[in-house]
């Protein structure tokens, strides 16, 4: 939290982070729009209220929040990691896709960005690209079936049929070979 909040909107905050934790995310959420009256481009603020409307599902007022984090400030880890999120919930791989990237070169490639990466990879038909990622990080990944998975479905796409069935057959995900081709079971 910056700084530049009064005494009493630094109450408000610590109260409205006690709420959250709670999972009192209306009251918290109403909190944080008190402080927001006083402080409109307060970033802390606008990330929590932010992080709320995601968990309640309300994808397009959570980008409002991380998006205007992320104007105040653009290489803010945390800031590029939320809006990517929120782009990747509502299905908008093509927006998540470079936030995402820009995550995981900067450090955040823990398992879950680098598996929404490949997602947005694949979901675009960058076939190529999806391969060559997963490739990057699977000794980092070696047993993750998404990625496993993702890279069998990019191969195969790449007409490397043999090796994209062995990574196929080595994820959980089920394949059935039918006289039109390959079915995917999950």
């Amino acid at each position: 939290m910056n700084k530049e909040l009064d005494l009493n909107s630094q109450k408000e905050f610590f109260e409205a982070e006690k709420l959250f934790k709670e999972k009192k995310f209306n009251n918290s959420l109403t909190r944080y729009q008190n402080i927001l009256k006083k402080f409109p481009n307060h970033p802390a603020v606008l990330n929590n209220i932010g992080q709320i409307f995601e968990l309640q599902g309300k994808y397009e007022k959570a980008m409002e929040a991380f998006k205007k984090c992320h104007e105040i400030n653009s290489n803010e880890k945390i800031f590029i990691h939320n809006l990517a999120n929120i782009y990747f919930l509502r299905k908008d791989f093509i927006n998540s896709m470079p936030l995402l990237k820009k995550v995981i070169d900067i450090g955040l490639d823990h398992e879950g960005n680098c598996e929404k990466y490949a997602i947005c990879l694949f979901n675009t038909k960058a076939f190529k690209e999806t391969k060559d990622f997963i490739t990057s990080i699977h000794l980092k990944y070696p047993k993750n079936d998404l990625l496993n998975r993702l890279l069998g479905k990019s191969l195969l796409n790449l007409n490397s049929h043999v090796e994209g069935l062995k990574y196929l057959q080595s994820s959980h995900g089920f394949i059935q070979l039918t006289p039109n081709g390959i079915k995917y079971l999950t």
